[in-house]
């Protein structure tokens, strides 16, 4: 890869936040927030109602989900611009 490469500088500065900062602002809050928020709508919309009962099983759901998909995304990036760092 190039070094004026624009994704792999948007990487380098994601990965100043930290893996921990990382997951928090592209994984929880994103998909664990937004599925929660966007799955609710949806319920309401076809049942007019909102159950609460199932408001804090989709943040916990959701929130693995994005944790999940943020881990995958720092490892491939991780793997894809510093293949070495991953190595013994």
């Amino acid at each position: 890869m190039n070094d004026l490469d624009p994704r792999k500088a948007k990487w380098l500065k994601r990965k100043q936040l930290g893996r921990t900062q990382y997951l928090i602002r592209f994984g929880l809050i994103p998909w664990g927030a937004g599925l929660t928020v966007l799955f609710s709508i949806i319920e309401f919309l076809n049942t007019q109602q909102l159950s609460l009962v199932w408001v804090p099983i989709r943040i916990v759901l959701f929130f693995f989900v994005g944790f999940f998909v943020a881990n995958a995304s720092w490892m491939s990036m991780e793997n894809r611009y510093e293949p070495s760092s991953r190595r013994p």
